[in-house]
């Protein structure tokens, strides 16, 4: 019988003991709790479920995913809700956009102060911070590009202090490269080519005939 070590661990003030080498959802399975909020994909890629936690001695918190971070001794959990502010309504300009385009829909983006808090909380890795600056200065199809791997789970956003939300301007800057900047997938096109020239024809017939003479 294998009898795995356990940890300390807090969530919402009561201390709980977990097994070890599991990730802080798996924690939460563990302890019976129910997970009808802060749960997704469970792949780190629906940013559902965000979550601060602080280590003794550690004297800043850290942010990220709970399907992605592991519990260890010690560690301080506390999940966090989504973003509840309202959404703004940014449709697609009619004409090629520009930095005014963003500072008409998002003006709170002059308040950046460049402290980096949205970069260290991100759980993608994301320079968010360059990103907002990239957007001040109108060059969306970079941003576009930078934001690529967003999953919008709110974090950039919840620790900014002068409330800024990237992500949601990240989201944006996507939407106008992809309706003013498209890009032609040359690998898809490339491969419809071939498929219509019959090019692969004897291999897919071979593929065909496997299994018919077992």
């Amino acid at each position: 019988m294998i009898i795995s070590r356990s940890v300390t661990i807090t969530l919402d003030g009561e201390a709980h003991q977990v097994p070890e080498a599991i990730t802080i959802i798996q924690a939460m399975w563990h302890l019976g709790r129910s997970m009808e909020k802060n749960i997704g994909c469970l792949g780190g890629a629906c940013g559902a479920c965000v979550v601060i936690t602080r280590l003794p001695g550690q004297m800043l918190p850290l942010t990220g995913l709970a399907c992605q971070m592991m519990v260890a001794e010690g560690l301080n959990i506390s999940f966090l809700q989504g973003d509840p502010s309202q959404k703004t309504v940014a449709p697609l300009p009619a004409e090629s956009p520009s930095r005014e385009t963003v500072f008409q829909y998002y003006p709170e983006t002059k308040r950046c102060v460049a402290c980096g808090a949205c970069t260290t909380a991100c759980p993608q890795k994301i320079d968010v911070m360059a990103g907002v600056r990239e957007m001040m200065m109108g060059d969306l199809a970079v941003v576009a590009e930078r934001f690529t791997t967003c999953v919008s789970c709110d974090l950039c956003a919840a620790v900014c202090e002068s409330r800024i939300r990237p992500y949601r301007m990240g989201l944006y800057a996507r939407r106008l490269a992809g309706a003013f900047h498209p890009q032609k997938p040359l690998q898809l096109l490339n491969r419809i080519e071939e498929i219509a020239s019959d090019k692969f024809r004897t291999e897919w017939e071979n593929v065909m005939q496997v299994g018919k003479n077992v």
